[in-house]
């Protein structure tokens, strides 16, 4: 968490402040991988996620916990984790790594949540911006082409060696219903994060 703020600072974000201004949430997905997938939770609370300080830990990234949280949810009415009610048209999510669910769950499982609730629900019916990271040539070929075919565009980005150096690259897979420049651009990424488009590659 702190490590996380720190390098949002060196960009000149004050995480903290824009966490108490409800601007900014930040979940700890990582804590659980350490521990299979999931962390016990206490007898009558949420399963998947639980308020800790200034983030929300991931109790749990198995898709079953998680589905149950959401009915519970739905029972109960709006709450600060419900982000498709309490989050403004246009709010930014990013979830760095799908492939992290599916070390802990079946392919069809991920792909019928995403599917049914997140895309749907947390995206579309929110009118949010949602910017989901996947590691490539790690899952099956079904399981990309479904994800991609249900999203609105697709982003590469890829690390390549040319000219003895290693490169940073990145292009627009497909941007459905919007015109785009498929070919791959060279980025730069700066050491407080920032990354700038450097030139076309052709």
């Amino acid at each position: 968490m702190e490590a996380l703020k720190g390098s949002l600072g060196k960009m000149g974000i004050d995480a903290s402040a824009a966490i108490k201004k409800g601007r900014l949430i930040i979940d700890d997905g990582y804590t659980a991988t350490l521990t299979g997938g999931r962390i016990d939770a206490e007898p009558g609370k949420m399963q998947a996620m639980q308020q800790i300080e200034e983030c929300w830990l991931m109790r749990s990234l198995k898709i079953s916990d998680m589905s149950l949280d959401w009915l519970k949810m739905m029972k109960s009415g709006v709450t600060a984790l419900d982000s498709s009610a309490t989050w403004p048209p246009g709010a930014l999510v990013v979830q760095d790594s799908v492939s992290e669910l599916l070390r802990f769950n079946e392919e069809s499982i991920v792909l019928e949540f995403y599917l049914t609730r997140i895309i749907p629900h947390e995206i579309r019916k929110a009118k949010k911006v949602g910017l989901c990271g996947l590691a490539r040539g790690v899952h099956t070929e079904s399981f990309y082409k479904r994800l991609a075919g249900a999203v609105d565009g697709t982003i590469d980005v890829r690390v390549m060696e040319r000219d003895n150096e290693v490169k940073n690259l990145l292009r627009i897979r497909n941007l459905k219903g919007q015109p785009h420049d498929t070919r791959w651009h060279e980025i730069a990424i700066k050491p407080n994060g920032e990354t700038t488009l450097v030139n076309q590659q052709s």
